[in-house]
């Protein structure tokens, strides 16, 4: 394969969300076929969780703890909770920044804790995700971020989120998403902090992404809004205890995803307040939430954030795909669990339910999804290092024309050939009488019969002239392909499939019709020779050659006629077995000087003029343009 990749035996992708945090493990097995790699395996986080909050408490003492372990009472009584801290970067020394960056080095603490026996400081790479509308500039700063915290990390080392997602929905064959990207469909992305989505059709250059300011946070933040409007002890234990106003945050959160998980129960939470301070006025003071079937739905309705929604799904719509057709839908981030979001899909998009897919564990779609983006582009790293060139070289080339012309030449030439002497051993051996004239006729019928069949077979040799020239290039194509599309293994031009396509697959009739009229307008040239030799031979023989005494005592009846009417009465006579065995002798004497004959007229046929080489060459051309296409529309889900 000759990269540098080889070292490594894994790959981790890390998703850092607004909301919360999961990784996965791709093994790399560089010498395992594509499609019998294994699958993204996601990686326990700590206390069996595959996912944890993206929270942070760090201690006096420097010590940090992360996900479930930063609300422990202990922690919160002696230290700040920090959630909801991811944001575009915008200088590295920040605050938020700088949080961050002690996540990241935490979050990978703990993975490589939890992994100690398969991970070593050499054997593996890590890759990251990032929302979907994050510019290159604001992405680079981020794996800089990831850099200083000491992850094992490359400039490339990042990819979009919506990007992982679209490859996580391929890979995954109840989805039904692959058979629908060459139509037409969208990542719909609920985060916590925004709601993103990326359309995606092959007709397009690149892929479509925009972000709203319409998290799933948003629902958190309103439960708790209402809880303090209802209770005054919130509003003063937050006045007196700002630093734990994020923890009570996280509790909603918490019941929010406790009612999504089973819309169909009922949800009760009391968080009793002196479980985090030794404060006696907040003793006996409490935070309730309860919702029953149905109500968190129309708590958010009446709250506009159903309509937030609605409004963001038909403003995308309308500025950024405008016109494009929705095919199918993927559902992908924690939050999509939400029962409502498959109702506005449907209303607002016009996408049956049944092309709505959402992964079963949303929550880590997005984790695996960059795991198989890695692999992906460190397997195929360098494949493509000489790929335009080889093109650029073979279409400005006549590698493809000169091969055509030996293969579908030859093939015609060796059939003619073939055809004509079994015709001359037929008139020879047969049993029954037969005159020159009609062997001139069966070579000439033997001779039009194989150029209507050969020629029929053109674009046959097109094909295999052009697979015989691109082999190389196909390979390496098929190769990268692979490795990005598991439904692109099945080698057809079919958009959905980012396959290589075929040579049958590009319309020539143009260049069959010109290579069929181009050799029937030499074919009596070559029936002609043949023929002539025939003709010419036993002429000689029956009009005063060494067979003249068949003929003796008939010039009287030819006395007053020309050479020519006597040639062409002679070459009626019928011949018996011993004659037309001479007439053949006589043909053989000449035979190689007939096929040379035969040779330049067939190569004469299909040079004399540019429109079979330049139909051919446009064939090419449009076939190694293809591929460039199926190529890059592969490479967008991770470029």
């Amino acid at each position: 394969m000759g990269n540098n990749n080889r070292q490594y035996e894994y790959v981790i992708g890390i998703d850092f969300g607004h909301g919360e945090t999961s990784a996965a493990l791709c093994g790399l097995e560089w010498d395992t076929p594509v499609d019998q790699l294994d699958s993204a395996k996601d990686l326990e986080m700590g206390g069996n969780q595959k996912v944890i909050p993206s929270a942070i408490s760090i201690l006096e003492n420097g010590d940090a703890k992360i996900g479930d372990s930063a609300f422990n009472p202990d922690v919160l009584k002696k230290a700040h909770v920090n959630v909801c801290f991811k944001k575009a970067p915008k200088d590295i020394e920040g605050e938020s920044e700088q949080l961050m960056i002690r996540f990241m080095q935490e979050v990978y603490r703990r993975i490589r804790e939890n992994n100690a026996a398969l991970l070593t400081d050499s054997n593996h790479l890590v890759y990251i995700a990032t929302p979907s509308g994050w510019d290159s500039a604001t992405q680079q700063l981020y794996v800089k971020m990831a850099q200083k915290a000491g992850l094992p990390i490359t400039q490339k080392g990042v990819t979009k989120e919506s990007r992982a997602a679209f490859v996580r929905a391929q890979r995954d064959n109840t989805s039904g998403i692959g058979r629908n990207i060459d139509k037409g469909a969208i990542v719909f992305d609920m985060g916590s902090s925004t709601l993103d989505f990326t359309y995606m059709n092959k007709e397009l250059p690149n892929l479509i992404d925009n972000g709203y300011d319409c998290g799933a946070s948003h629902v958190e933040k309103a439960i708790f809004a209402e809880s303090e409007k209802e209770n005054e002890d919130i509003v003063k234990f937050v006045e007196r205890y700002p630093d734990l106003r994020d923890l009570l945050l996280f509790e909603a959160r918490k019941v929010k995803e406790q009612v999504y998980f089973d819309p169909s129960l009922k949800v009760k939470k009391t968080i009793n307040f002196d479980e985090f301070t030794d404060d006696e006025d907040f003793e006996d003071a409490r935070y309730k939430l309860s919702f029953k079937p149905g109500d968190l739905d129309n708590f958010l309705r009446n709250q506009g954030y159903l309509k937030m929604i609605e409004e963001a799904m038909l403003d995308y719509k309308q500025k950024f795909i405008n016109g494009q057709k929705i095919y199918g839908v993927f559902l992908t981030g924690g939050a999509s669990r939400m029962d409502f979001i498959k109702d506005l899909v449907a209303k607002c998009w016009g996408v049956p339910y049944d092309s709505i897919y959402r992964d079963q564990d949303p929550s880590l779609t997005i984790s695996q999804g960059v795991a198989e983006v890695a692999r992906m582009d460190l397997r195929t790293d360098g494949m493509d290092s000489t790929l335009d060139e080889d093109i650029n070289n073979l279409q400005n080339s006549t590698v493809v024309y000169d091969a055509f012309i030996n293969n579908f030449g030859g093939n015609l030439f060796q059939r003619i050939t073939d055809d004509v002497a079994c015709v001359i051993n037929n008139f020879a051996s047969s049993s029954r009488d037969s005159s020159v004239s009609q062997l001139q006729n069966s070579i000439s019928n033997a001779v039009t019969n194989a150029i209507r069949e050969e020629s029929a077979r053109s674009s046959e040799f097109i094909e295999y002239s052009i697979n015989e020239s691109v082999q190389g290039i196909q390979s390496k194509v098929e190769d990268i392909i692979k490795h990005y599309s598991q439904q692109g293994m099945n080698i057809q031009i079919k958009p959905a499939d980012y396959a290589v396509p075929k040579i049958a697959d590009i319309n020539l009739d143009g260049v069959m019709d010109d290579i069929s009229n181009k050799i029937a307008a030499e074919s009596g040239n070559w029936s002609h020779v043949i023929s002539s030799a025939a003709v010419g031979f036993a002429a000689g023989l029956l009009l005063g050659g060494p067979l003249a005494w068949i003929i003796a005592g008939a010039w009287a009846l030819w006395g007053g006629k020309s050479e020519e009417e006597k040639k062409r009465e002679a070459m009626v006579q019928p011949l018996d077995q011993e004659q037309r065995s001479e007439v053949r002798n006589g043909i053989a004497q000449q035979w190689d000087d007939i096929q040379e004959s035969i040779r330049v007229s067939i190569l004469n046929s299909l040079t004399e003029d540019q429109s079979i080489k330049n139909a051919i060459q446009k064939a090419t051309t449009e076939l190694l343009k293809s591929y460039k296409e199926n190529l890059k529309s592969a490479r967008l889900l991770i470029e």
